[in-house]
């Protein structure tokens, strides 16, 4: 792993007094705590507290030595979100968690809940940023000012933070809450590894999505400094000029170069799977002639495509395409040999589906 650098966004004054501990890569603990060779195993034993039980005070941890337990609970903190509200849809169950940072700044977090095979299971859609740079055209988070990026203790805390408001344990993470994941590139690294690890959350690679708008240098940085997940990249245009129009900053790099990088991850994560995010958006790129060119791009490659018929947000002018070019665009892909999943909004009523999370929940 690469050596460690606290990155707290903008400010230096929005890390508490008290810094989490969850800011630190899990080698530099044993040091980070002043443990002997001989006394390394606290350290499982802290992180089967922290990750396993969910334990946040230090105090409660019976089976570290009390003299551990007050030096910890007097340098770190475990939880650095205040949880703030909450608003369930009342179309689909989904919940808009609404949680407070040291510094006063609002983080939005979606859980998502749906049928599978074993049961009900639940996703956790992340931020990663206060606000956003990126200035997606359709896209609410892109009309924000950007503020800051996220640490690494509140990236977790989300996860922490929406078990305990739901009462539901967090089956899945997708990095496609606020903000651009890989813009906050050595923060998000640092969480992967607490997310992966079995030390850590112990999530599988097949249960963690990190998306981005195609952010080539750090997509193929993930091949080597990065856990194996799963990568979404957001596409939403088949040619370069309307993807310029429609994200102007992502579209920095070509799409040629966006697949390249994508297939390397692809490669490089040993097979890892890699799907196209592609926002359906009436008479922009909804038509036939637009699926062949994704068709064309895809054909032959081992790649998925989530079609997600456009939320709309108040105050910009794109609209939601009609359900029969919705249908075609997917036959096109389909009938092409490309795998196709329809994504259905979840949670739009309540300013929490795809492209919403800039709007304050009602």
């Amino acid at each position: 792993m690469m050596s460690h650098q606290r990155v707290s966004g903008t400010h230096s004054q929005d890390i508490p007094r008290r810094e989490s501990l969850l800011e630190w890569p899990f080698h530099e603990w044993p040091a980070l705590l002043g443990l002997s060779a001989s006394e390394k195993y606290r350290v499982r034993q802290l992180m089967e507290w922290i990750f396993h039980r969910r334990v946040a005070d230090f105090g409660q941890m019976s089976t570290l030595p009390q003299g551990l337990r007050q030096s910890l609970g007097e340098k770190f903190t475990l939880r650095v979100l205040e949880f703030a509200s909450r608003e369930i849809s009342k179309r689909d169950g989904a919940q808009r968690l609404n949680f407070r940072a040291a510094d006063g700044k609002s983080i939005p977090a979606v859980c998502l809940s749906g049928k599978e095979e074993g049961g009900e299971r639940h996703s956790l859609c992340l931020s990663t940023q206060v606000g956003c740079a990126w200035g997606c055209a359709f896209c609410a988070s892109g009309r924000l000012k950007f503020q800051r990026n996220l640490t690494v203790s509140e990236i977790l805390g989300q996860v922490f933070g929406a078990e305990e408001a739901t009462g539901k344990k967090v089956d899945s993470l997708l990095f496609m809450g606020m903000g651009e994941p890989l813009a906050n590139y050595s923060n998000l690294r640092l969480a992967l590894h607490a997310l992966r690890s079995p030390m850590g959350f112990n999530y599988g690679a097949r249960h963690v999505t990190v998306s981005t708008s195609g952010l080539v240098p750090q997509m193929l940085k993930l091949c080597t400094e990065a856990p194996k997940m799963n990568l979404a990249v957001s596409l939403h245009a088949a040619d370069d000029e309307t993807r310029r129009r429609l994200m102007p900053k992502a579209a920095e790099w070509p799409i040629k170069e966006v697949l390249k990088a994508a297939w390397a991850y692809q490669k490089g994560a040993g097979g890892g799977r890699v799907t196209f995010e592609y926002v359906l958006l009436r008479g922009i790129n909804d038509s036939l002639r637009a699926a062949q060119r994704l068709s064309n791009l895809l054909r032959g490659r081992k790649a998925w495509v989530n079609l997600i018929p456009y939320n709309p947000v108040p105050g910009l002018p794109y609209e939601k395409p009609e359900e029969v070019a919705v249908r075609r665009f997917e036959e096109v892909l389909v009938t092409r040999g490309i795998f196709v999943r329809l994504r259905r909004p979840q949670g739009d009523d309540i300013s929490s589906g795809c492209g919403q999370l800039g709007n304050p929940a009602r």
